[in-house]
């Protein structure tokens, strides 16, 4: 820790001499009324201000890196209920399953990799202890937008953003009375009531919003996979439910320029249940707290900092029940809660130069009585800078070039990040980024003891890669075009070995491939987006592609909205090839995927100035039966059994909102 306060003092001395630099800047200063307020637009989304972070992913899509954001509005004309299922399908290049419907585990890949980091405002629902993104405790009701970044993030975001940083940034805080009300219900009992209020009065904000969401679910398992585990009265269903309520608060004020203090806290509680065909039950019991507490402070036209300080904790019971009715863990404690401090400030001089730098502090406490592991802290420090230079000779060239120093218990990393874009000719673009990443182990895959689980191994070492994102792009009149190229190279990759103990691979992973965008519209309120992903994803001993990493998958998104809005459809529609399930000694690798998927969904907002709005989403319209993962499981008999989860069933879902 010595270090980190080294580094810590180092970070505020340059701060306060680029401070001091003010005045000498000034006079070279040139930046127009528009640059200076940073409006950058993305995705036909405008971000305003100079806040950093709040600008950060729309300005990385300015410097090179593939970016794409999904708005409220998408969300709501389209009817998803679920955040998974919406990114699965309204993202190019994103691939994932859920394992049984709504609310349950999800197994999600960008470009090939699954090492992805879950953000919520900024703060990371997944950590250095537990590595998936635990999305069932959030209500797609209270997003603002969600911001996709591909390829290796980890120069601003740190370890665990090899394969990119999904951002879920939850609705704001606004200056006068508005709000929102709705109700929904649909097929397998499916129902939900949420809704948020917020005001600004005598210059102080409020947000209360809360939601409740619940499911019978469906048997998600088959007939033959029943009889080979050697159940013949237990098929419950896979259900769940889960509330959501929370409050924000944000304050602007004039202190030496222009800040905005702002704090959350969300509580979310849910009971899910992950069946398994062997079991009469298995449950968790969860509870989830987030608190933030952020300060955004614009001194002066030339420099701004924010800071802010975050806790998350994340709790769950877990029962597990035998078919004979005896307990395999009964309300057995597992979680963790994380706590951490960010600074980064921005300073401008010139015609257009700029230096974001900062530090990122995490620390991570962990305790699982079903992987036993007996309380483990951790912490990772980093310190990061990027340079983002202007170019005289291209002024509409876009550059950026950083770098991050990492600090963990027992290892130390660090990693760079070039990025660009660039205009072409006659309307063409060309972006490119390249750099490294770095990925620590999971508490999962050092210490995990307990079968049917794969076998911890503390001698791991953590991932480190290198990566290459790069695309030409057209857009004009009523088209749009991309074709993108993504490389990365990855050594001592974790996978699992014939026993089921994690290892590192001895070799490079690579992946490789290609992704096409292409879209039509607005065209008489039509609009169509295709796009398509190539991947090969392959151990360098072997010719075999990566677990639960499809070869090709394509999506097809057609909708029509007439004028004013005031009606539309939506038909949303996506192919997937071959998957490979591996690492299920002893039995083989299963290939499955292969499968064709459509939803459909239509709104109507009527009554004055269209408050009103009913929405019908409808999964799955061909009922197409298909699995999502295979796995194993020991019977009563003591035989070792595979068996596989079924995809969501064709389910529709009716919405009422009253938004004013």
């Amino acid at each position: 820790m010595r270090k980190f306060f080294w580094m810590v003092k180092m970070l505020f001395t340059v701060v306060f001499f680029m401070v001091l630099s003010d005045a000498s800047l000034a006079s070279d200063y040139s930046l127009n009324k528009e640059v200076n307020e940073e409006k950058v637009s993305l995705n036909n989304m405008v971000v305003k201000g100079r806040k950093i972070e709040e600008r950060l992913s729309a300005e990385l899509g300015e410097f090179g890196h593939p970016v794409e954001i999904i708005t409220n509005k998408e969300l709501e004309e389209t009817g998803f209920v679920d955040i998974n299922r919406a990114l699965e399908a309204l993202v190019p290049g994103y691939f994932s399953v859920t394992k049984s419907g709504y609310g349950d585990y999800n197994y999600p890949s960008l470009h090939g990799s699954g090492r992805i980091l879950w953000l919520l405002d900024g703060v990371r629902i997944n950590n250095r202890l537990y590595g998936k993104g635990y999305l069932d405790s959030i209500s797609v009701h209270n997003i603002e937008r969600i911001e996709i970044l591909k390829g290796g993030e980890g120069l601003f975001y740190g370890t665990g953003a090899r394969a990119g940083v999904i951002n879920i940034i939850t609705k704001k805080i606004t200056k006068k009375e508005t709000g929102q009300f709705g109700v929904s219900y649909g097929d397998k009992e499916y129902r939900e009531i949420y809704g948020h209020v917020t005001d600004t009065v005598k210059g102080h904000g409020l947000m209360f919003f809360g939601s409740y969401e619940a499911w019978d679910g469906y048997d998600p398992f088959t007939d033959k996979d029943y009889e080979k585990s050697l159940n013949f009265s237990e098929r419950n269903r896979r259900e769940f439910d889960r509330t959501n309520v929370g409050i924000k608060y944000r304050k602007e004020f004039d202190l030496w320029g222009k800040g905005v203090l702002q704090a959350q806290y969300r509580k979310n509680k849910g009971k899910f249940d992950y069946m398994r065909p062997t079991e009469r039950k298995a449950l968790n019991d969860r509870d989830e707290e987030i608190g933030i507490l952020k300060l955004d402070h614009d001194i002066n036209e030339h420099f701004s900092y924010y800071i802010k300080s975050y806790i998350h904790k994340w709790w769950t019971d877990y029962t597990r029940i035998k078919l004979d009715g005896t307990y395999v863990f009964n309300k057995a404690l597992w979680g963790y809660q994380d706590w951490g401090v960010n600074f980064m400030t921005s300073t401008r001089w010139g015609m257009g130069h700029e230096i974001l730098a900062g530090v990122d502090y995490q620390n991570y406490y962990g305790k699982d009585e079903v992987w036993r592991i007996r309380g483990k802290r951790e912490e990772v420090v980093g310190l990061f800078a990027q340079y983002r230079p202007y170019v005289p000779f291209s002024p509409a060239t876009k550059l950026a070039i950083g770098g991050r120093y990492n600090i963990a218990e027992g290892s130390e990393s660090t990693v760079w990040d070039i990025s660009i874009k660039t205009p072409l000719i006659a309307g063409t673009y060309f972006r490119g980024m390249t750099g490294t990443s770095f990925t620590l182990p999971t508490a999962e895959q050092l210490y995990v003891k307990e079968p049917p689980y794969a076998i911890g191994n503390p001698d791991l070492d953590p991932e480190k890669s290198f990566h290459i994102e790069a695309g030409i792009g057209w857009s004009g009149y009523i088209f749009r075009c991309e074709a993108g190229y993504f490389y990365q190279k990855m050594k001592k990759r974790i996978t699992t070995d014939n026993t089921g103990k994690f290892v590192n691979t001895d070799g490079n992973t690579k992946i490789n491939g290609v992704e096409l965008q292409g879209g039509i519209g607005p065209f008489h309120g039509f609009v169509l987006n295709l796009s398509s992903t190539w991947v090969n994803a392959e151990d360098e001993d072997s010719d075999k592609q990566v677990e639960r990493i499809p070869k090709f998958h394509a999506k097809a998104n057609l909708s029509y909205r007439a004028s004013q809005g005031i009606y539309g459809f939506d038909l949303i529609s996506r192919y997937v090839g071959d998957i490979y399930e591996r690492g299920l000694a002893p039995f083989k690798d299963v290939k499955y995927g292969n499968y064709f998927i459509a939803d459909m969904s239509c709104f109507l907002k009527f009554g004055k100035n269209k408050r009103h709005k009913l929405t019908m989403h409808v999964n799955n319209i061909f009922d197409k039966e298909y699995a999502t993962l295979y796995s194993r499981a020991t019977n009563d008999a003591g035989e070792r059994v595979l068996y596989h989860f079924k995809g969501l069933p064709r389910t529709a879902i009716i919405e009422y909102t009253y938004t004013f």
